[in-house]
């Protein structure tokens, strides 16, 4: 330690190492963050999911914006394609992953909506994340999740307004 005057003031400057704990945290590199428990890993998942979907949101519906993407070959991309941004990025979280994956479904799939699905799981995660920090548990919110979708399957036929039986016939599709 140093200690030295400066006008009337006394300075004491100290060793700006700090020894790191014994155990896990010793062996991890400098700067390298460890976060322990359940609660503290869902909301580090969340944010990465949050994060992914908040890249194409502002992309999304008819007056989406588009994006510029350079992929690690330099090549760039002008797209407001949410299938087109999602697989020249290169994801490496686990839990983000998982949503690309949903989004790849969808595309196979149905051959479209990628952006929907990104940006809804995102707003799902985003209302999920204020649950928990209101206190319910990932189980319940959870099984609030599903309840909901039931409830909305259920409500489903009653919004039928018209309905098309025969899709071949020409008169009647058109």
């Amino acid at each position: 330690e140093y200690m030295g005057i400066v006008g009337n003031k006394i300075r004491l400057n100290m060793a700006m190492h700090v020894p790191k704990a014994p155990g896990f945290a010793q062996m991890l590199k400098e700067g390298a963050k460890h976060y322990s428990g359940l609660d503290e890993a869902v909301y580090r998942n969340i944010d990465a999911c949050k994060e992914l979907a908040k890249t194409t949101r502002s992309a999304f519906g008819p007056h989406g914006q588009n994006k510029m993407v350079i992929n690690h070959l330099e090549k760039l991309f002008v797209t407001n394609d949410a299938a087109t941004i999602l697989s020249e990025l290169e994801v490496q979280h686990p839990a983000a992953k998982m949503i690309v994956l949903a989004t790849k479904q969808q595309e196979q799939e149905v051959g479209d909506g990628t952006n929907f699905v990104l940006v809804f799981a995102g707003a799902l995660l985003e209302h999920a994340e204020m649950l928990l920090r209101m206190g319910l548990s990932v189980t319940e919110v959870t099984e609030g999740y599903e309840f909901a979708v039931k409830k909305a399957l259920d409500m489903l036929p009653e919004l039928v307004c018209e309905q098309q039986k025969d899709l071949k016939n020409g008169d009647i599709a058109t």
